[in-house]
């Protein structure tokens, strides 16, 4: 009973990719939506921003099939996109 109440106090924090608003969502709520997802298992579930309707990204999230995401992971590849463009 005591790890039901514990995990419905954790939260895994998304940061929007457009304007950096970041958000708390229940961990219960991210892993429902891990779970329904039969999508890529590399794409975390997936939130919009309140605030401008951009795509969210966990700042650190494991998933329910052992995938780890980290928003340094998905800065470093949109830099990388950037760059390739620029260089064109």
């Amino acid at each position: 009973m005591l790890s039901k109440y514990l995990q419905s106090k954790e939260a895994v924090n998304y940061v929007c990719l457009t304007c950096s608003e970041s958000e708390k969502i229940p961990l219960s709520v991210v892993r429902d939506f891990d779970r329904m997802d039969d999508g890529d298992p590399e794409v975390p579930p997936q939130f919009a921003c309140e605030a401008c309707g951009g795509a969210m990204y966990p700042e650190y999230y494991k998933g329910v099939h052992g995938y780890e995401y980290r928003i340094e992971d998905r800065l470093v590849k949109k830099e990388v996109a950037e760059d390739t463009r620029v260089e064109q």
